[in-house]
């Protein structure tokens, strides 16, 4: 009989972080770091408070993309 816990071990992520907000856009790769310095940076602003790491990444992944589109 199962115990109903999985295994739930952590991925890496790699350096790189591929996205492609939109369908028919071009593959843009941002560095990890790049992001991670962003998604701190938004944690920062948020007063330090814990428990929105994803959200401050995936918006900090936004940002990147979004500034990189309008440059091109």
């Amino acid at each position: 009989m199962s115990s109903g816990i999985t295994n739930t071990t952590k991925r890496r992520r790699p350096d790189v972080h591929a996205a492609n907000p939109q369908p028919d856009a071009p593959m843009v790769a941002i560095p990890r770091d790049k992001i991670e310095r962003r998604a701190y940076e938004r944690f920062i602003e948020r007063g330090g408070a814990d428990g929105a790491d994803v959200d401050d990444w995936l918006a900090a992944e936004r940002e990147l993309l979004t500034s990189r589109s309008v440059q091109s």
